[in-house]
């Protein structure tokens, strides 16, 4: 992957012509900050649903992703730890902002707990901590947050009593059936003539 490159290259998912329903937007850049790979993978996940149903994507870590004017929408996610993004991710948003306002953009997480978890959940949505920061600079069409792989040695004693008493379960909690809806909901919007 070579930062720099106008537009889609050989990273890019390609559309399947016998799948394609997303019309009106040739280019969609997916970019992610992800510190175990967990993040990556979902990254990779809404990348490959999206090129099923059409579109022509290129799937990026942010720190290779310095062209987005090429493209005509901007899915951007990272790994939370510590109630926040990724320092790269959030730096990202910041010094992208005004061209991310001028495209349709969609904002994920990846967290201890996904937001449709049954009582913490919609304390998720206010992860990471300058998430409202961001989405009023960027104006997203939508923001998720996703359950992610969470490993037992990568929390301290004190955070892995906190993760069980409020229900977490380490291992691999994400939800792909979830995950998969969402970026049909994505193709949907970008096959709308509304945005």
């Amino acid at each position: 992957m070579t930062a720099g490159r106008s537009g889609p290259g050989p990273d890019a998912f390609r559309p399947h012509a016998e799948d394609a329903d997303v019309v009106g937007v040739s280019n969609v850049l997916v970019v992610y900050a992800s510190a175990h790979g967990s993040t990556k993978e979902v990254a990779e996940r809404i990348a490959a649903r999206l090129s099923e149903r059409g579109a022509r994507v290129s799937v990026r870590p942010v720190d290779e992703a310095d062209d987005i004017e090429a493209y005509d929408a901007v899915i951007l996610g990272s790994a939370v730890y510590s109630q926040s993004w990724i320092p790269n991710a959030s730096e990202f948003s910041r010094r992208n902002a005004d061209v991310l306002a001028d495209r349709r953009v969609w904002l994920f997480s990846v967290g201890s707990f996904g937001d449709t978890h049954r009582g913490i959940g919609r304390l998720m949505k206010k992860e990471p901590r300058d998430i409202e920061e961001i989405q009023e600079a960027v104006h997203p069409l939508d923001y998720r947050v996703f359950a992610g792989t969470i490993e037992r040695d990568q929390w301290p004693l004190v955070s892995r009593l906190f993760f069980h008493a409020f229900g977490g379960r380490f291992g691999d909690n994400r939800d792909w059936p979830e995950i998969d809806a969402w970026a049909d909901g994505i193709a949907q919007r970008l096959g709308s003539s509304g945005g």
